[in-house]
């Protein structure tokens, strides 16, 4: 018997139990899709991620103040133990490290008209632009004589932006931050989130938020960019030596900062992310084998309600092989059937789920119909065999 005739007779019998054919399909259905699901999402979280690891450069360490001791243990309070002057000490003297940017940061209020946002307020100097990759949309990053003059500017996030403004420029308006004014001069461009939200800040001069919004005079962080990514373990060294001699640590004390590089919080994401798609397309493929299940029991079923028809089929001449060949033909486009309402399904659900540009893996989608053909043809061995061995007599007999 001719493959076309197969493929024929297949379609004839599926379409003679619908219901039966479409709860089959929709288990395998249900298997693809999740599969293509998972590995868009993937994608597009890695593509994310890879476009924050770019924007935050592994050359760039980040330096955080530790944990304050008391009597040897460790207490929860963070210690107060980077100043300003110690960020200027590590560009001056270390070799390796290009230049720093002293940070500090605390939470504060800002407004506009009646519109009102609870966000971070940075504390920070003019290099933090172009340390930190950020991109301007609007008007500028506040300058060196405005950091010391202690300046009331401001350059806004993208989410404070959203928050107060909207779709108007926010660009010569007064904002006020902890009930002080604030001309805002900049706004920058949208970053995304990762392990939290950069573009929920607002950021003034240093000197403005140390002396005329928070009255402090250390920092919540340094930032120190390396003059390579190579420089790492020559940096850390520089950092350590000069830290622990300003902040007089004993040979055996621990540190009271922490150091790492900025890239290091999404370099673990991204590794989580791998792990935990993979953990999911495992149980996706889970799906398939209960689908391809499914499909062994249909074609069982198919072959007791055709016992007769395989009898008359052998009589008039057909051999064992050909009725093999029918019954595995039937199950590979079950499967098939199956992948193609997976993919598409899949491709549909993404688009509305996600809410961007779909993106297609179509390395993917071949393997998913190699999948659905290889569990079709899987499903179908068994009660392919039994039907080519089904005895002539036997089957004519049947009712």
């Amino acid at each position: 018997m001719r493959l076309f005739e197969n493929i024929t007779l297949a379609f004839q019998n599926i379409k003679a139990n619908p219901l039966r054919s479409f709860l089959i399909l929709s288990g395998v259905a249900v298997g693809i899709g999740a599969v293509l699901h998972v590995v868009v999402l993937g994608e597009l979280t890695q593509k994310r991620i890879n476009e924050r690891l770019e924007q935050l450069g592994s050359d760039v360490l980040r330096i955080r103040p530790g944990y304050s001791w008391r009597h040897g243990v460790r207490t929860e309070a963070r210690a107060v133990s980077l100043k300003w002057a110690e960020a200027k000490a590590l560009a001056q003297q270390s070799q390796a490290i290009a230049r720093t940017v002293p940070v500090y940061s605390g939470s504060g209020d800002i407004s506009f008209l009646d519109k009102n946002w609870s966000t971070q307020v940075t504390g920070t100097t003019p290099d933090y632009e172009s340390v930190n990759n950020e991109s301007l949309v609007e008007g500028r990053f506040f300058n060196p004589t405005e950091l010391s003059q202690r300046a009331r500017v401001c350059v806004l996030g993208a989410t404070v932006y959203q928050k107060l403004f909207k779709n108007e420029s926010p660009i010569g308006k007064t904002v006020m931050i902890k009930s002080k004014p604030f001309r805002v001069i900049g706004l920058l461009a949208a970053k995304g989130e990762s392990w939290s939200n950069p573009d929920d800040q607002v950021f003034i001069p240093l000197t403005t938020a140390q002396e005329r919004l928070f009255g402090v005079d250390h920092l919540s962080s340094i930032l120190a960019q390396m003059q390579s990514a190579e420089d790492y373990d020559e940096s850390l060294f520089d950092i350590e030596t000069l830290l622990r001699q300003s902040h007089r640590l004993p040979p055996k004390a621990e540190n009271d900062f922490r150091v790492h590089r900025q890239d290091f919080f999404l370099a673990a994401i991204q590794e989580t992310n791998k792990e935990l798609a993979q953990f999911i397309i495992v149980i996706a493929l889970v799906s398939l084998v209960v689908g391809g299940i499914g499909i062994a029991n249909v074609m069982l079923i198919s072959v007791t309600e055709r016992t007769r028809e395989i009898g008359i089929r052998r009589a008039i001449g057909a051999k064992k092989h050909h009725i093999l060949i029918q019954f595995l033909t039937e199950s590979m486009i079950l499967g098939l059937l199956g992948g193609i309402l997976g993919v598409g399904g899949g491709v549909v659900f993404n688009h509305f789920y996600i809410g961007e540009e779909t993106l297609l893996p179509l390395v993917w989608v071949s393997y998913s119909f190699i999948i659905c053909a290889g569990i079709g043809v899987l499903a179908g061995i068994y009660p392919a065999i039994r039907a080519a061995n089904r005895d002539v007599i036997d089957a004519l007999r049947y009712e």
